[in-house]
């Protein structure tokens, strides 16, 4: 089993200006994260080629828009409404590209009326559409099963795999747990090779916070990615008001790191 550790730049939203993430990460030592863009000015071609020029040897695994403000009107019915979102969707795309990044994670349409019955037939041309349009970028979709979309559920990611062959899946933890579903009921309906990256938290004391210092089992976790043969990059991202210093995030994913290490040489 080999994989790598590492933490998303959501992290630190709020506390850290995106120019100096990555000199964050590099004095956390860690090699590996998710870049997250949080406004329009921000994809941007200049923008984003001057932050990329700072990534140092940092592996970037993907780039995570605010997709709230752009991905819902990519399946509009109005043509212009549809072809303005697709303009900042480029934009992204080529931010993945600027970056290095194999993946442009996506959440898609939200789901305001908290409809049950999801019929994933009803995006799949759509969907099928933009992974083109990323793939001319050397991108490909990672579908996050983000609680409030229209694929929050395994079942439902399996539809949407099945019916857009070129998407990828972008498996969140706390988003699994916040849908009703155990993260291992998604691994069980994607094939390892169709997983991105796999973002994680911890519960503390019943909230959300850093690895390590709550109850779930990430030695089971380890063990039950290791037995499906998933080797995705596992990434830290927490919400930056459950820490309150840096040397808690840095210890949390130190703590990961060898835990997997030691997992590793079994």
């Amino acid at each position: 089993m080999s994989m790598k550790i590492g933490i998303s730049t959501s992290t630190f939203f709020n506390t850290v200006a995106p120019e100096g993430v990555f000199d964050v990460l590099a004095n956390m030592r860690a090699d590996t994260t998710e870049v997250c863009l949080y406004t329009f000015s921000d994809y941007e071609k200049q923008y984003v080629e001057n932050l990329a020029s700072l990534k140092r040897n940092i592996n970037v695994v993907a780039v995570s828009p605010m997709s709230t403000q752009f991905e819902p009107q990519l399946f509009s019915q109005n043509v212009r409404v549809r072809a303005d979102a697709e303009a900042i969707f480029k934009k992204v795309c080529y931010a993945c590209f600027a970056f290095g990044a194999k993946y442009y994670t996506f959440r898609g349409p939200i789901n305001l009326g908290g409809e049950k019955n999801i019929d994933p037939s009803r995006y799949a041309q759509r969907l099928s559409q933009l992974a083109d349009i990323a793939a001319n970028y050397g991108v490909s979709l990672a579908v996050k099963n983000v609680h409030w979309s229209y694929f929050p559920t395994p079942d439902v990611i399996k539809k949407v795999l099945g019916l857009c062959p070129k998407l990828y899946f972008a498996l969140d933890v706390y988003n699994a747990e916040a849908a009703g579903y155990d993260f291992r009921e998604y691994l069980d309906v994607c094939a390892p090779n169709r997983i991105s990256h796999i973002t994680v938290t911890d519960v503390v004391k019943g909230v959300w916070g850093l690895p390590g210092n709550g109850k779930f089992n990430y030695d089971k976790m380890f063990s039950d990615l290791d037995r499906r043969k998933v080797t995705s990059p596992i990434l830290v991202a927490v919400r930056s008001d459950k820490y309150s210093d840096f040397l808690q995030v840095r210890d949390s994913y130190e703590w990961l790191l060898e835990l997997y290490k030691k997992f590793a040489n079994k």
